[in-house]
């Protein structure tokens, strides 16, 4: 019994310090932009897309995977050439049906 509130409690400090490491790196660029360095010491933002497809050809299914994380990432501002593509899955559903998983990350 004592060992699962041991667990829980790890658990909890664990979870808080997640909340707080981004919080912790946002006032360093801060400090470091506020502070009159030069623009290229402030952190670039990186984001990651993902994209999935159905198709009759492994191919195929992995172009229009990539194309839909691709186009998720048009929207939120970035541009094709921001972005660079991770990963592109396929695997076989069906006689001729396929299903594919692509991931890009982008940085601005």
């Amino acid at each position: 019994m004592t060992s699962m509130f041991t667990r829980a409690g790890a658990a909890l400090v664990l979870a808080g310090l997640v909340v707080l490491v981004p919080t912790a790196a946002h006032a360093t660029t801060d400090t470091v932009a506020r502070a009159g360095a030069a623009p290229a010491a402030v952190a670039q933002e990186t984001q990651r897309f993902t994209g999935s497809a159905y198709e009759n050809s492994p191919k195929e299914a992995k172009r229009e995977a990539e194309k839909q994380a691709r186009h998720s990432a048009l929207l939120s501002g970035f541009l094709n050439e921001q972005c660079v593509l991770l990963f592109a899955d396929s695997y076989r559903l069906a006689p001729g049906y396929y299903g594919a998983n692509a991931a890009i990350s982008c940085t601005r």
